[in-house]
């Protein structure tokens, strides 16, 4: 069997190689011309097709939620304050005298200035001293400070004013005066000698708060007297002047005692 293809192949081959032979004597050798009148047209080149371009995919981004952690919060250590021994400068000699100079002076301008103070301050007090003090008349004496004040049993506040001298008016005594009468609520005036003269009245005669204020005075003094409605004109009033239950305020101007109570 073997020897058989072999024997076939061989014959194959010759066959083929036959054929190539004949082929080839048969193909006219090709003459170039000499002159070529025109030139051959180049060879178009190769058609080249775009690309074709996909449109990119656009795949949304996939977030994740980004984790938070919580940060772990350790309590701080406390420690110990570590007691640092206090640093001690010493300056030089020179530095500590001059700061010694300097308190020095500042003490004496202190004592100066104190003992300006009190000059300053004695000064005035004798300026006071050395001010002549309004002369109180029964014209001028409406807001007089009093020199002396008390308040009787009945009620009636007895202010002086202005001090008198010689013998004191007694109880009962035909006195000559000058006043001036106001209403406590308002301070509207109801009966004065302001601009007129003098008025002479027996004391027993007037209402008590008179009576009662004005013995003790001396010619020439002068009182107020803040009497209250039952020393006055009682819970009636003495109307249309004096409205009911009203207290007055007299200032009183002793002028002199006509008839002194024996």
């Amino acid at each position: 069997m073997k020897r058989n293809s072999l024997i076939l192949l061989g014959v194959f081959v010759s066959m083929a190689a036959m054929l190539s032979l004949t082929a080839c004597k048969s193909k006219p050798a090709a003459t170039e011309p000499a002159a070529e009148t025109a030139a051959k047209p180049a060879a178009a080149a190769p058609e080249t097709k775009p690309a074709e371009t996909k449109p990119a995919e656009n795949k949304p981004a996939e977030t994740k939620p980004a984790e938070t952690k919580v940060a772990e919060t350790k309590p701080a250590e406390a420690k110990p304050a570590e007691a640092k021994p206090a640093e001690t400068k010493t300056e030089p000699a020179p530095q500590v005298a001059k700061k010694d100079e300097t308190k020095k002076e500042e003490a004496k301008k202190d004592e100066a200035k104190k003992e300006e103070a009190k000059k300053d301050e004695t000064k005035k007090d004798e300026a006071k001293k050395e001010e002549p003090k309004p002369v109180v008349t029964f014209l001028n004496c409406d807001k007089a400070e009093p020199l002396a004040t008390k308040k009787l049993d009945s009620g009636v506040i007895v202010e002086d004013l202005k001090l008198g001298e010689g013998s004191e008016c007694k109880p009962g005594a035909t006195v000559t005066i000058n006043y001036h009468g106001t209403l406590k609520d308002g301070g509207t005036m109801f009966d004065s000698t302001r601009g007129k003269q003098p008025a002479t009245f027996p004391l027993n005669r007037l209402i008590k708060g008179w009576q009662q204020g004005v013995p003790g005075m001396k010619p020439g003094g002068i009182r107020r007297l803040t009497i209250p409605y039952p020393q006055a004109y009682g819970e009636n009033g003495r109307p249309p002047v004096i409205p009911a239950k009203a207290d007055l305020v007299f200032i009183i101007e002793l002028i002199g005692v006509v008839e002194p109570n024996k």
